[in-house]
């Protein structure tokens, strides 16, 4: 078994009632089958509480106000303080790690929707690298469905995408462009007849002149629109959502351009790095199952961008004043609202098949 995962990975520490919000409200927190037993057999008055905690049913724990019915004013699981970390059910003690499995490879990565994973992946200053281990673990038995030599084509494809995106002596707009490029190239690739070969191509893309931005004025004022349509995990992120677009687009490009230019650059070309290779890390090669390698680096481009709108939108709100932690919560949020909802994502991954012109000015 091969283990994958960032460089920084190993540094992340839950800081509890430290953060600025917390991983237990907003969704449903499923209980594998191992912890509903345990839970069950747990004695007294914890044990009592437990039984009206949890939809035995669904196997998941009952939310009040839409808070895990375990998590206390302080932000902290009553489970966890009476019971121990051994009790937590493996969404729990996860969360945020994450990973993607394919056949004998395990790829990890923490969930950006974590406020202090999403301030660990955006203030990363040095190129992000990945760590590779093999472990004494037996290979799983093999899917005859999976299909190897298609990963192993994606494999490589995404280390040509990492060195477009970690090219910093091109403006972040220009790598994400030519990465929009080359999906849509192995795209078009892959519904011919395969990948094989198509590395000299996008080597070609990755150093041939290109410039200008990855999504026009049009393109992100319909992108954000798009979002009004999904499922909202947090009403208040609705609200905040429908401000940006009013702030930023419905005054039109040129007000909208005069925005932009006094919000500047600041770490943007820092943070749209990071944000790019999270997305591409973390997703792309889950092309293997479902053949849409377009669709994977839309969603990377796509959010990227749109985790700066609402920056900035948020940072003429605020009269033009933001930290970095704020940053940060816009980024968090974001993937909260898109990363953990399944509709939301099918929703997306439509949009991106219907081919939105990303180039409209």
């Amino acid at each position: 078994m091969l283990y994958v995962k960032p460089h920084f990975y190993d540094q992340f520490q839950c800081i509890a009632d430290r953060c600025p919000d917390t991983c237990c409200a907003g969704w449903q927190i499923l209980i594998d089958e191992e912890s509903l037993l345990k839970y069950s057999r747990v004695e007294g008055g914890f044990g009592n509480r437990l039984m009206t905690s949890i939809d035995w049913e669904e196997g998941a724990f009952l939310q009040f106000d839409g808070r895990c019915s375990c998590l206390n004013e302080k932000n902290l699981c009553d489970l966890y303080e009476e019971l121990g970390e051994e009790y937590l059910c493996s969404t729990c003690r996860m969360y945020p790690r994450h990973v993607e499995e394919y056949e004998d490879v395990r790829e990890w990565s923490l969930s950006l929707s974590c406020p202090e994973a999403a301030r660990m992946i955006l203030e990363c200053e040095e190129p992000l690298t990945f760590l590779t281990e093999e472990t004494g673990e037996s290979e799983p038995e093999p899917d005859e469905s999976f299909d190897f030599l298609l990963y192993s084509s994606l494999n490589e494809i995404r280390e040509i995408l990492f060195r477009m995106i970690q090219n910093r002596e091109e403006a972040a707009e220009v790598r994400m462009k030519r990465c929009l490029t080359a999906g849509k190239v192995c795209q078009k690739a892959l519904e011919e007849g395969g990948l094989f070969g198509i590395e000299e191509e996008l080597e070609q893309i990755r150093q041939e002149a290109c410039g200008g931005e990855p999504l026009g004025f049009e393109a992100k004022s319909a992108f954000l629109r798009e979002l009004f349509e999904m499922e909202f995990l947090c009403e208040d992120w609705k609200k905040e959502i429908h401000e940006a677009f009013e702030i930023l687009y419905e005054n039109g490009q040129e007000a909208y351009e005069k925005i932009r230019e006094k919000f500047g650059p600041g770490k943007w070309e820092q943070y749209s790095e990071n944000l790019m290779m999270f997305f591409i890390y973390t997703y792309f090669c889950g092309a293997v199952y479902d053949d849409s390698i377009d669709t994977k680096i839309c969603l990377a481009v796509y959010s990227t961008v749109m985790i700066h709108e609402l920056s900035m939108a948020r940072w003429i709100r605020q009269g033009k004043s933001m930290k970095k932690e704020e940053i940060w919560e816009t980024a968090w949020r974001y993937a909260r609202e898109i990363e953990h909802s399944d509709q939301n994502l099918a929703v997306l991954e439509t949009y991106f098949q219907k081919g939105p012109d990303p180039y409209v000015a």
